[in-house]
């Protein structure tokens, strides 16, 4: 029987955010199923407007969500008895605008956008545009992280280091993502629209693992 070692490498970076990524949701409720779906659309049409008119291109926002579902609601009458009463076709669409890192442009989204009719209440995260490159690196080093493990064990036991057999991996998607969260509701929009966004988030911190399995000798 093949002797083996198995080890959990491990991998960590730290990176500079470069990348600006504001979400919306857009909600509407409506008895009427086309009207439901055209009511979403004129605030879509509107917030696309609002934003090709500041230099963004008609493509910019994109949806990661949407959905159609009817709602109820249970009424209670004198004598206690409960009725599922149809409220309307709910339409729900989450919309993402994502750009260069810059605080001047995102400032101007979130002063353009407060006087548009989608009546606004926006997420914003701050990421990395490329983040193949920092899966790559984060595998690089639990490669090494591992191989090192590896042969600090087998030395220490007495045994030889030898080939490699096998490397699992759930490739799991990352979290590439600064802790800094920057949340603003319409109503300061609207109050507030050409406000400056002074703002420096936190660099991005990421790891991520896979498991070696060497043979021994």
């Amino acid at each position: 029987m093949e002797r083996t070692i198995t080890v959990k490498g491990t991998g960590k970076v730290r990176v500079a955010r470069d990348l600006i990524a504001v979400s919306r949701t857009s909600e509407s409720l409506d008895k009427d199923y086309e009207k439901s779906l055209d009511n979403a659309s004129v605030k879509l049409a509107a917030l696309e407007e609002t934003l090709e008119e500041i230099g963004f291109e008609k493509n910019a926002l994109k949806t990661s969500y949407y959905n159609v579902s009817t709602e109820y609601r249970n009424t209670y009458d004198k004598n206690g008895s409960s009725q599922s009463v149809f409220m309307g076709y709910a339409s729900r669409q989450d919309l993402k605008l994502e750009f260069d890192f810059d605080t001047g442009t995102l400032s101007k989204v979130l002063s353009a956008v407060a006087g548009c009719i989608s009546e606004p209440e926006l997420g914003i995260r701050f990421s990395v545009k490329d983040k193949s490159a920092v899966s790559d690196d984060l595998l690089e080093n639990a490669a090494q992280n591992a191989r090192k493990k590896a042969e600090v064990l087998t030395k220490a036991a007495g045994v030889k280091l030898g080939e490699l057999l096998s490397i699992s991996y759930n490739w799991a998607e990352l979290d590439l993502y600064s802790d800094t969260n920057y949340g603003i509701e319409a109503r300061c929009l609207c109050d507030a629209p050409n406000i400056a966004m002074d703002i420096t988030p936190d660099n991005i911190e990421v790891g991520d693992s896979a498991t070696f399995v060497w043979a021994i000798a």
